[in-house]
């Protein structure tokens, strides 16, 4: 079993498990999906999507900019926001491709040597992006299982633009595929952005300096404190150079599209009580992954007793291999677009949990949020609670999965 965070994304991007697939490189994509026909991409108004990143980034004459992109999956954003950036004077913006499918799964799967990778890439393109002030991740069908772009972007001073659409492409119905793109493009382009940020100042100013509990009707009773001078990332579409010069982590030099992500770190040390999620659990490579209950009981900041109901052997693999800290809190997530709230047919939720309603706790790894938190695997594990609620000092900020004003 091999994990992988960028495989994560994949498996929680749309937080259903009607498709479920373990988030490991070698399941990034399974031989059927593999051998599928390729699905036909909606058509979409590039050119407003495209100009509402610019405007996010603000760009200067004779800023740099480094674009990465798949030459396959909605080229015309970048070529729109490329011919964007340079009317604002940005020159050069340098294009970048991702790898092919083929060669992230023939390096998952150990036909294509990958030892190092990572570490090589960095490297090599570091020179590049210490000279960038903006660094575009743009769209791909799948993506490699490491962290390089993270760590590119975290050695240099650039601000960024995180912009996944649907990761991986593979694996999801022509019906669910044009439903979230039709989401997404309406997410970017029609959210009231200054609402947005006033929704997401009203939350840290009830969540600052107090004690959190976070429950639901699958069993879920959370308590924490969240410190006075508590990290908070707001993801509400704003990642200008002013933005950018003021962040206290990595993560506050990336903006993610659609927005809607209001992260924060707790007092770690703090948590106790329980916390009761349904996520994948992964089987031997010959079979699939299963959906299973996993409970995490919580004292003075620890998981105490982790428990799955249908397969706690392995579960405790899974455990296992994050290893180091995933057994504190990482952070907390709560959406706030109300473009991204619910849940589609399939039980799919839009992207990452970024709707308006949707709670999500990272157990493990925080480096890229500046937290202190590292594991081996170096990165999280994402766990998403059902219809939460959400209550601040006992004033209930979400309640059954709905923001409370």
């Amino acid at each position: 079993m091999n994990l992988s965070r960028r495989s994560l994304l994949a498996s929680f991007g749309v937080g259903g498990f009607a498709r479920l697939r373990w988030p490991a490189p070698l399941r990034a994509t399974s031989t059927a999906e593999a051998a599928a026909e390729p699905v036909t991409l909606p058509a979409i108004d590039a050119e407003r999507i495209a100009r509402r990143i610019v405007e996010s980034l603000q760009p200067s004459p004779g800023e740099r900019a480094v674009l990465l992109y798949d030459p396959l999956y909605y080229p015309e954003i970048a070529g729109t926001i490329q011919a964007g950036l340079r009317a604002a004077g940005a020159n050069p913006v340098l294009a970048l491709t991702f790898d092919p499918p083929a060669i992230v799964r023939g390096e998952a799967a150990g036909s294509i040597p990958a030892e190092g990778i990572e570490e090589r890439t960095v490297a090599f393109l570091r020179p590049l992006f210490e000279q960038a002030a903006i660094f575009l991740w743009l769209p791909a069908r799948e993506i490699s299982g490491d962290t390089r772009w993270e760590h590119l972007l975290a050695a240099s001073r650039a601000r960024g633009i995180h912009f996944h659409w649907i990761l991986p492409l593979g694996g999801h119905g022509a019906e669910e595929v044009a439903a979230l793109s039709r989401m997404y493009e309406r997410a970017i382009v029609e959210t009231d952005y200054a609402a947005l940020s006033r929704e997401q100042d009203r939350l840290i100013a009830a969540l600052r300096g107090r004690s959190v509990r976070l429950s639901d009707a699958r069993g879920t009773d959370l308590r924490l404190r969240v410190p006075d001078d508590a990290w908070f990332h707001k993801n509400d579409g704003d990642m200008s150079p002013a933005r950018a010069a003021a962040g206290r982590s990595v993560r506050d030099r990336e903006m993610e599209f659609p927005s809607g992500a209001l992260r924060f770190i707790p007092d770690v040390s703090s948590t106790e009580g329980r916390l009761v999620v349904t996520t994948p659990v992964p089987r031997p490579a010959a079979s699939p992954p299963e959906a299973d209950v996993i409970t995490l009981e919580f004292e003075r900041g620890r998981v105490v007793r982790q428990h799955a109901a249908k397969d706690n052997v392995a579960f405790a693999r899974m455990w296992t291999e994050f290893g180091g800290d995933i057994d504190k809190v990482g952070e907390i997530v709560i959406g706030t677009n109300p473009l991204l709230a619910g849940t589609l047919p399939s039980g799919a939720r839009p992207y990452y949990g970024y709707g308006a309603g949707h709670v999500r706790v990272s157990m493990g790894d925080n480096w890229e949020s500046g937290g202190t938190n590292r594991s081996p695997a170096g990165r999280p594990l994402w766990l998403f609670l059902d219809k939460p609620t959400v209550e601040s000092a006992g004033r209930v900020l979400v309640k059954d999965g709905r923001m409370v004003r």
